[in-house]
């Protein structure tokens, strides 16, 4: 037997208690009865914490005859399949997911899950189509009861519904949601042929097996669930892992104090943030980021200390926090921005950060609400500037300001942090007003405040669980947004500049050159000529420009309403539609 050609290869992955190691064997044994599959190699995983494999062989339909002098291919064809039977939180921190796949089955349960457990396995559903050339896709939904009908299954599938079903991810995967019931259960959907080869191999299945596979997936869907009313568009291009453009990736620089949440607040902004959310949602490619923020919000949530090796037990112990994160903001699928996330201690000179700052799109200064529960005297502000590190922050953010003023550009943006703001609350009232918090910030960091500088006030809480949910955590990413727009929206208006100045050097020299020459001279006539489509063509350019700014500016407005508890600020003046700065 000649070698056989490279086949589809799928991946099979759910959380524990779901059986997905279960029902990849199932789909092995129907498929090897009904299209003559043989086992090559590897067998189901030993245990749910084991990875389990399979190499198959299947004869392929008849070939073309190759042509004279080509090599004859061979009739058989591979068929490999891998099973991530439990996706638990040490599996996941251990970061091993095999790759090169074209074909996902996500094995998901009827029952409720934490909230944790979900996003690791959303985890590894968005590695799997970044990392694999994945674009086919079923959410097998396993756990049905024996009466469970359409409203059963529409419950099953609701935290996938936005995250599968968003417009970024539409005509990019080809899927279908099937309920499985497995053999002693009720009578259902049995997963086999079409199941496998509705995710890698229909090409080349012949008339009757295609059809048995229609019938079998007709059959799986049930009308009234989200995703198992209709499926996903087909595209005839592979949704690949293609890296985030650079105008994409969005530095931001956390400064501050040790102690002052910057994390805790992270790891909240990672709790509410999820897939299943309609939006941005807060993804991190790094499974040892992701298993690091999902500890330090379950400790929260619990009460308990954090026992992953970056975790910092004691909040104000410096040096074993983790100062570098790099995630996403993605929607649905499909990625918006990269960011890449600096937490720095500024108590005292801190001059390696100069560049850092100044290369920054957004500069995050947390201050912990309790210390601003009375307002600031001149005696109080020179010793808070230096134990929240505010000094060296306003020094920081006036250096990349004047840098960027002198440069024509835009300075980074400024977030300030207020966390912890339930301790600003006695008996429901506020100790403070917003005027009365930016009065301190403005003696804290004035250079926020500078013209030209964009600042946000943010109160945040990051809550202890479902009763004390967290609050405001949001609004810095929503923030990157609307700092991303201005600065594409100041690049496409120096665009627009840039060429009607061109336009019309281009005119004044086609006039020149028809009032100097003469109008017979044809070598003038066709440069005149030139010089005036040339010109057309870059007012056309500029007035594009100026439409893509206009668009940028009715999106920004948009923006505005997701930031109208948030005070913005631009040169120290109320900006957007967010409260004002007395509310």
């Amino acid at each position: 037997m000649r070698t056989p050609a490279p086949g589809p290869r799928l991946l099979f992955l759910g959380l524990p208690g779901d059986r997905a190691g279960e029902l990849a064997a199932l789909a092995v044994r129907d498929a090897r009865r009904a299209v003559r599959l043989r086992t090559v190699a590897g067998g189901p995983p030993v245990s749910e914490a084991a990875v389990g494999s399979w190499e198959l062989v299947r004869r392929r339909p008849r070939q073309p005859r190759p042509e004279p002098g080509t090599p004859r291919p061979s009739p058989y064809k591979n068929l490999r399949i891998t099973v991530l039977p439990a996706l638990t939180p040490d599996a996941s921190a251990m970061g091993a997911q095999p790759a090169g796949h074209d074909g996902l089955v996500v094995v998901t349960g009827a029952g409720e899950r934490a909230w944790w457990e979900r996003r690791l396995l959303f985890h590894h559903v968005q590695r799997a189509l970044a990392d694999n050339r994945a674009q086919r896709i079923v959410l097998a939904v396993t756990g049905l009861g024996r009466r469970a009908g359409a409203a059963e299954l529409a419950e099953a599938v609701r935290p996938w519904a936005s995250y599968l079903g968003s417009g970024a991810s539409a005509g990019r995967l080809y899927g279908v949601t099937v309920p499985v019931r497995f053999p002693g259960g009720a009578r259902g959907t049995r997963p086999g042929v079409p199941l496998l080869w509705h995710l890698g191999a229909d090409s080349e299945l012949t008339p009757r097996q295609r059809r048995l596979t229609d019938a079998r997936l007709a059959e799986a869907r049930t009308s009234g669930s989200p995703l198992a009313l209709r499926e996903w568009e087909r595209v005839d291009r592979v949704l690949h892992a293609a890296p985030v453009p650079p105008d994409r990736t969005v530095r931001v620089t956390v400064v501050g104090a040790p102690g002052a949440g910057r994390t805790t607040v992270l790891a909240a902004a990672h709790r509410v943030l999820g897939p299943e959310r309609p939006g941005l949602w807060l993804h991190l490619p790094d499974p040892g980021a992701l298993h690091d923020l999902i500890t330090r919000r379950r400790a929260r949530e619990e009460g308990t200390t954090p026992s992953t090796p970056g975790a910092s037990s004691t909040p104000g112990t410096p040096g074993l926090d983790r100062e570098h994160w790099h995630f996403q903001l993605a929607d649905g699928t499909v990625p918006v921005m990269d960011v890449d996330w600096l937490e720095a201690d500024t108590r005292g000179a801190r001059p390696d950060l100069a560049d850092r700052v100044r290369d920054s799109q957004c500069v995050i200064v947390a201050v912990d609400a309790g210390l601003l529960d009375v307002p600031l005297d001149e005696g109080r502000t020179a010793e808070l500037r230096e134990r929240t590190g505010a000094a060296t922050a306003d020094e920081l953010i006036q250096a990349a300001a004047t840098f960027h003023r002198d440069a024509d550009g835009l300075p980074p943006q400024v977030v300030l942090l207020l966390t912890g703001v339930d301790r600003l609350l006695r008996d429901g009232r506020p100790l403070r007003t917003r005027a009365g918090l930016l009065d301190d910030f403005r003696r804290l960091v004035p250079a926020a405040f500078a013209p030209g500088v964009l600042t946000a006030l943010c109160p945040v809480s990051a809550g202890t669980g479902e009763t004390d949910p967290p609050t405001g955590v949001e609004a810095p990413y929503w923030l990157l947004l609307l700092q991303q727009l201005r600065r594409e929206a100041h690049r496409l208006t120096a665009v627009a500049a840039g060429e009607e100045e061109k336009a019309e050097r281009l005119r004044e020299r086609a006039e020149r050159r028809k009032e100097t020459t003469s109008r017979w001279n044809p070598v003038s006539r066709v440069l005149g000529f030139a010089d005036g489509r040339r010109a057309d063509r870059g007012e056309g350019r500029a007035r594009a420009a100026r439409d893509a700014a206009a668009a940028n500016g009715e999106i920004e407005k948009l923006l505005h309403r997701d930031l109208r508890d948030t005070t913005v600020l631009l040169g120290g003046e109320p900006y957007g539609t967010g409260s004002t700065a007395g509310s």
